[in-house]
């Protein structure tokens, strides 16, 4: 593939995982990631091989503009992804957390042995 073509596929990875990631379809963001890491990984290749001292054709300039307003929209809404789910890990925590207090389980709590029933991590 030319260093145009592999711009172009890079940025149509992007373009899908962010439209994957804004509709909410993240079953199928790890397939886009894996998609985009492998057109990343040949658009970095051939950036290796270009001769650094040639700007390209402006079709090359062209598609590279596209390319990085494609990745900062990428960020963008992947960025706000995160920060939703983090939300409500940290709101499920918290949920979880009060269900482990013994103050929860009425006046006779103090008595009750507690075990606290489910641990929850970064990848739930």
């Amino acid at each position: 593939m030319t260093f145009l073509e592999l711009t172009i596929r890079l940025t149509e990875t992007l373009r899908q995982e962010t439209m994957l990631a804004r509709s909410g379809a993240l079953g199928q963001l790890r397939r886009a990631a894996v998609a985009k890491q492998g057109a990343f990984e040949a658009f970095r290749e051939a950036c290796a091989a270009r001769d650094a001292q040639s700007p390209g054709s402006p079709e090359e300039q062209e598609a590279l503009r596209n390319l990085l307003v494609a990745a900062n929209e990428s960020a963008l809404v992947l960025e706000a992804v995160k920060g939703t789910l983090d939300e409500f890990v940290a709101k499920l925590k918290a949920a979880v957390s009060s269900l482990a207090d013994s103050g929860t389980y009425g006046p006779s709590a103090w008595r009750s042995r507690h075990v606290q029933a489910v641990h929850l991590d970064a990848s739930a």
